[in-house]
């Protein structure tokens, strides 16, 4: 006997700002993550389910809710490249036993305006 997987149709809805959201437990405000990939633990209902569950207490969690909101803004590749680097360096010095404070983000963005200019992507 061969078993077969039931494919279960999904359900999109849109958010406010027109986002195509899958309607599951992963997209659930009441879903409580657990060490198991493969399993949710509902708050709501109190208990385990499958992350592909959906029941009728589903709501859009904050998340999915906000995105698209257009107010955000993308960092630009230079400046994460630059904060990884800054904080590589950082780790490193700390390893050989050099006493390091390490810069708050307000530093490093204040840093690389200085001498770069903009931190986010130009659209």
């Amino acid at each position: 006997m061969v078993k077969r997987k039931v494919k279960v149709k999904t359900e999109l809805i849109r958010n406010k700002f027109h986002i195509m959201v899958r309607k599951c437990c992963q997209s659930c405000a009441f879903k409580d993550l657990t060490r198991c990939a493969q399993s949710r633990f509902c708050i709501k209902q109190e208990i385990k389910v499958k992350k592909e569950h959906v029941c009728v207490n589903w709501e859009m969690n904050i998340q999915q809710r906000m995105a698209g909101y257009p107010r955000g803004r993308v960092k630009c590749k230079e400046y994460l490249k630059y904060v990884m680097a800054v904080r590589e360096d950082e780790a490193l010095a700390i390893e050989n036993g050099e006493a390091v404070i390490p810069k708050t983000i307000k530093q490093l963005r204040t840093e690389f305006l200085k001498n770069h200019g903009n931190i986010h992507e130009l659209v």
